[in-house]
């Protein structure tokens, strides 16, 4: 099953519910909401429509799900549930601790169908939490639920006690969310017309993957005559994968009689939307090593287009950097483009003497301030003209991703110029050589030292997205959703 969960995650996605914890095992997409039930003792897929309405103020919101589905041979399935949310926030900390239960108030009901049996949800309990920690380009999330759902088929009875955790992460350029989920599905049935009951016991374990991911599309143009030879476009697209395996019991005349294991998936998927980006119009980078990376980022809005010359040989500063990095992160959101009317304003806000009230990327520094991205250079500066060497571009980007203490594979690995690298870089290198932001030369040297040039910038802040986008997904997909 390891390998199948393997094959099926390497497409999955962030479901478009209004709401997005997963505590059912079913996914959505544009038209339509599917889930697997096992209630019968085998699967049975029911398709159809999910409407969510969210009310409530404040810290606690309320989440109302009505589910009207149907399934083969006329199978239908109808569910009420209603979620409580409470939120509480702690800004020192940039944590989140989140709550959810059933509304004590709302009772819910759940009817599902399938051949000639009908089961009667009588109760159910659920609790979840969750924490999630704010990186500012990126937030982590982890957590954990527990219930059960008591249901009746007549005369007998059958208790599903639901066990899940979930783990999810959050950034401008990808979502993911991968939950387990353990069901433990006990049949009580009344033998004849005593009151002597059989008890049964299966068992299904669920892996719910949702993924949202925006991807950098790139087109060659065909005709010799045109103005340009390549444009980029962004492609936002979801979707929604549910893979389970189960050991069930099968039962004849009220007892069981043998057993069925197996397992299955199923997925839904978003129509992609398209967003043209401008096209590139530097016309200095032509045969650059890093022309592909310059001009997608040209196109993102990451580098400055004021100039038909990129000057990629040319060191970048400090001040350039911030504003790649706001750029490319998404973190533009209410970001004041209004400079300051006076020295006394700038150093009230960033209190960096340095840093004039006229400076074209004021804005962009003081975010990057504010956020702890980037530090200053010293008492009261932060040298927006110096230059930036390899090891601070990549301790700066490191530490965006909140990953400077992570575990790492690459720490026993030797460099050529392993002594060249300061100590206060030495685990963020190996965090991002690990993580395939950089990678050495072909003497194998690092280079720490080395004045960051304007091309080399854009090849790092590309392959920072890239990880962005597509491979910090394998962590979530591969090494969480394993059934062995």
């Amino acid at each position: 099953m390891k390998r199948l969960i393997t094959t099926l995650i390497i497409l999955i996605l962030l479901s478009t519910a209004a709401y997005a914890d997963i505590l059912e095992p079913g996914v959505s997409n544009e038209s339509q909401y599917k889930e697997v039930v096992f209630l019968s003792g085998q699967p049975v897929e029911f398709t159809g429509k999910l409407k969510m309405t969210t009310s409530g103020s404040k810290n606690v919101i309320k989440h109302t799900y009505d589910y009207n589905l149907t399934g083969p041979n006329g199978a239908t399935l109808t569910r009420k549930v209603v979620y409580l949310v409470d939120e509480e926030t702690n800004p020192e900390l940039k944590q989140t601790a989140l709550g959810i239960i059933l509304d004590p108030k709302a009772k819910v009901s759940e009817r599902i169908t399938i051949g000639n049996k009908t089961y009667v949800l009588q109760e159910q309990i659920m609790n979840k939490a969750s924490n999630t920690q704010d990186k500012s380009v990126i937030k982590y999330t982890s957590g954990k639920w527990n219930g059960v759902k008591k249901y009746k088929e007549g005369n007998n009875d059958i208790t599903v006690d639901i066990y899940g955790e979930s783990y999810k992460y959050d950034n401008e350029w990808s979502t993911v969310e991968t939950a387990l989920i353990r069901h433990v599905i006990t049949y009580y049935n009344t033998i004849g017309s005593s009151n002597n009951r059989q008890e049964s016991t299966g068992s299904v374990e669920y892996g719910v993957t949702n993924i949202r991911e925006k991807e950098i599309l790139s087109q060659q143009s065909l005709p010799n005559q045109i103005s340009f030879k390549e444009s980029y476009m962004i492609s936002e697209k979801e979707e929604n994968t549910v893979a389970y395996n189960y050991d069930m019991p099968i039962i004849t005349s009220s007892r069981t009689t043998s057993r069925k294991k197996g397992e299955g998936s199923f997925k839904l998927t978003t129509l992609p939307k398209l967003t043209p980006l401008p096209i590139p119009s530097y016309t200095d980078i032509t045969g650059y090593w890093a022309e592909r990376d310059i001009n997608r980022l040209f196109s993102l809005g990451v580098l400055s287009g004021d100039s038909k010359y990129f000057n990629p040989r040319t060191a970048m500063n400090r001040a350039e950097f911030s504003r790649a990095l706001v750029k490319a992160c998404g973190l533009e959101e209410n970001l004041d483009n209004t400079k300051p009317k006076s020295k006394k304003e700038v150093q009230q806000d960033i209190i960096f003497s340095d840093v004039d009230p006229n400076h074209p990327y004021y804005p962009y520094i003081k975010r990057v301030t504010e956020l702890e991205l980037i530090k200053g250079t010293g008492y009261n500066t932060f040298g927006p003209e110096e230059h930036l060497s390899k090891a601070q571009a990549v301790t700066i980007l490191i530490r965006a991703l909140g990953l400077e203490d992570i575990r790492t594979f690459n720490l026993g690995k030797t460099f050529a110029d392993e002594t060249e690298i300061p100590d206060w870089a030495r685990k963020s290198i190996y965090v991002a050589e690990d993580l395939n932001i950089i990678d050495t030369n072909e003497y194998n040297m690092i280079q720490p030292n080395k004045e960051l040039t304007r091309g080399e910038a854009a090849n790092l802040i590309n392959r920072f997205i890239t990880y962005l986008q597509k491979e910090i997904k394998t962590d979530y997909r591969e090494r969480v959703v394993n059934f062995n």
